[in-house]
């Protein structure tokens, strides 16, 4: 996505403010059009230091989302959320630890107070002359009965039903990555890269919370034939394994080559083929499966005037067999927003063809701005089934003036099996109103309003929660 510049005549919200709006920009539509990242704003040696603390009163008549609703639940939560940024001329070094404290009372559970919610999570990146260095670690654990935000979801990652089905129990979340490249400027370039990604439960009954994990490697060498022709070769392995009844342990190989052509200055083509090899092991019932075929893209990207336009074709491999994806694509960008779509269709390996796409939509005015972000999408769930997935965000907020605010949220999930099997619908929804005040330089509020659905195979719940939050920001540094 490009950046989009905010007009100058946009109210400048008072610093105690800036906090609560912060903990809105999770949700995916406000950061349409955003860089990916924010530079510290610090002078000097680069380094920023912040401690911010949040004290929050709730209240949700149905927490746990039964039909019919077991009671109400009444809890108070103090977070402490610590962040730490270097800067210097060529590295960005960013870490976040944060906690909470919540005491609880729920229905037939009665009083309980606990330590939840902690993360840790450092980033590095470094870019020098001829490379470029990208680290990431990251520990997460949220309690899915407090805290199961649809924000969370990835728009990039592995299509996972406990993203909607998940409502009870501890869920913990780690993350790596390693990002390497040099050779930036040389005949030759290499380039490595390494995410590991795992998912545990615990204190859950639910059978469909399994425990998995996966460990990708992709290596690739970069050919600069001339300044027009760009060559590679790439080889990529992912292990993937998951505590699910099958208990299934799976290795994918896939080896590719390719070429990258400018066609002009603003015009470039690309087009890569490969072999994909699948090698799945149900470990329960010692059950092995060996697949391969063929992998191929072709793209096809234009620099426009007023941003970017592209089309691409592929045709992928996975445990379930071939998917073949068509889409094109258009950006567009304006001075007081931005709108980008991409749509197309998809072939599975059960011969279905499925709509998909993401539509990225910001505007902003002086006093408010609209978001949206829209994207279906069909691939393998981690539960090893073709999957459709439809989310969507959409977000409003009004600048009343420099310490109040008005803001609007609608996040939706919706995730439907294909295939020979059952349809297994499953969606999710919420609602969000909040009236954020800046009390003092310091220390500002929110009252906020929550509706909660959600919908499993005619299961059907809802919630209603109000909040009341105070937050202060410590600037330690500079």
């Amino acid at each position: 996505m490009q950046q989009t510049t905010a007009p100058s005549s946009q109210i400048q919200q008072a610093p105690s403010l800036q906090l609560i709006t912060q903990q809105g920009q999770r949700n995916p539509a406000r950061r349409v059009g955003l860089p990916n990242s924010t530079l510290p704003a610090g002078t000097g040696s680069g380094l920023t230091v912040t401690l911010d603390y949040l004290s929050s009163l709730r209240h949700d008549d149905n927490l746990r989302l039964t039909d019919p609703s077991l009671g109400s639940t009444t809890w108070w939560e103090n977070t402490l959320a610590l962040n730490v940024q270097r800067q210097t001329p060529d590295s960005l070094l960013d870490f976040d630890l944060s906690g909470l404290y919540r005491i609880a009372n729920e229905p037939i559970i009665g009083t309980e107070s606990s330590f939840s919610d902690p993360l840790s999570r450092l980033s590095y990146q470094r870019t020098r002359a001829n490379s470029q260095l990208s680290l990431l670690a990251e520990y997460r654990e949220r309690d899915l009965a407090f805290n199961r935000s649809l924000t969370d979801i990835n728009l990039d990652g592995v299509i996972d039903a406990s993203d909607v089905i998940g409502t009870v129990g501890d869920q913990v979340n780690t993350r790596g990555n390693l990002d390497w490249e040099t050779g930036l400027n040389d005949p030759i370039g290499f380039r490595f890269n390494y995410n590991r990604r795992e998912r545990r439960y615990s204190n859950t009954i639910d059978p469909n919370l399994f425990e998995n994990s996966s460990d990708d490697y992709a290596a690739t060498t970069l050919f600069r034939f001339s300044p027009v022709l760009q060559g590679n070769l790439r080889l990529s392995y992912r292990d993937f394994q998951a505590e699910d009844s099958s208990r299934t342990d799976r290795q994918t190989t896939v080896a590719s080559t390719g070429v990258t052509y400018d066609v002009s200055s603003i015009t470039s083509v690309s087009a890569n083929v490969g072999y994909s090899r699948v090698d799945d092991t149900q470990r329960t019932n010692n059950i092995n499966n060996v697949t391969e075929d063929f992998v191929w893209s072709f793209g096809w990207d234009k620099i426009l005037p007023d941003g970017s336009a592209n089309a691409q074709i592929d045709q992928t491999f996975g445990v379930n067999g071939s998917r073949i994806n068509a889409t094109v694509g258009r950006d567009y960008q304006r001075s007081g927003g931005f709108f980008g779509f991409n749509v197309g269709f998809t072939r599975g390996p059960f011969d279905e063809v499925t709509p998909i796409g993401q539509i990225n939509y910001r505007y902003q005015l002086a006093s408010s701005q609209i978001g949206a972000t829209i994207q279906r999408r069909v691939g393998t769930s981690t539960q090893s089934v073709e999957t459709r997935q439809t989310l969507a965000f959409l977000t409003y907020d009004y600048f009343i003036n420099q310490v109040s605010a008005l803001s609007f949220s609608a996040s939706f999930i919706d995730q439907e099996d294909e295939g020979t099997g059952t349809a297994n619908p499953r969606q999710r929804g919420t609602f969000n109103a909040a009236y954020s005040r800046a009390i003092t330089k310091d220390w500002a509020m929110t009252f906020g309003y929550q509706y909660e659905m959600d919908d499993q195979n005619g299961f059907d719940a809802s919630s209603n929660a109000f909040s009341l939050t105070l937050g202060r920001r410590f600037t330690l540094k500079p």
